[in-house]
């Protein structure tokens, strides 16, 4: 009699815990702010032209970066180069790739994280260095990996998967760029996402 009442004791609090387990992963996990001190997100100015034309490269503001990822990614795939900071606040994206001599770079604010299952979008606010809708060029650190941190509002609790992308091509610059409409990667997991911190801080 008592072992049956051990077992059934057992399998209900194994159930408890699948329980458990199962409405975790249908709950974002916070990040918190002060996870964010001591982490470099503003490149450093170095030029800025008087008369910015978005058509004419020439005019663009120049950044050195200090913003090198600690990890290289293991591949050019959008979910493998991003990480991740999601707290009650903001939601900070920060972006890994390899830079090259004479790299530009711009951003649009039409940039978006949509809710996987909701389909609500948020799109970007801030972006660390040039404003939204700047393009700019980037000095230094060449052939090493480096970031840039794009904020969001901050996501629901409910939010575990989302989607990444940008509702308008950006406008392609003569005999300089040839930007494309970033293609939306769906049903990301967010946990794969914080999972990617330690890429930006080596921890």
């Amino acid at each position: 009699m008592k072992t049956t009442k051990r077992l059934a004791t057992l399998l209900i609090a194994l159930s408890t815990c699948a329980v458990l387990m199962a409405q975790s992963d249908k709950r974002l996990r916070y990040d918190k702010e002060s996870d964010l001190e001591g982490i470099e997100m503003e490149p450093q100015l170095l030029s800025m032209h008087e008369n910015y034309d978005p058509m004419d490269h020439g005019t663009w503001p120049v950044f050195s970066t200090p913003c090198v990822a600690a990890v290289a990614p293991k591949s050019d795939d959008l979910v493998e180069r991003t990480a991740l900071w999601c707290t009650k606040k903001a939601t900070y994206m920060f972006t890994i790739r390899e830079h090259w001599l004479n790299r530009v770079s711009t951003t649009t604010a039409t940039e978006f994280i949509r809710d996987s299952k909701t389909g609500k979008k948020y799109y970007i606010k801030e972006h660390k260095g040039a404003p939204v809708g700047v393009s700019y060029k980037i000095k230094g650190n060449e052939g090493k990996y480096i970031y840039s941190v794009s904020i969001y509002p901050p996501l629901p609790k409910n939010c575990t998967h989302i989607d990444i992308g940008e509702d308008v091509e950006p406008e392609k610059v003569p005999n300089v760029t040839n930007w494309v409409k970033t293609p939306t990667i769906k049903n990301i997991p967010v946990r794969q996402l914080q999972a990617n911190q330690y890429k930006i801080t080596g921890r």
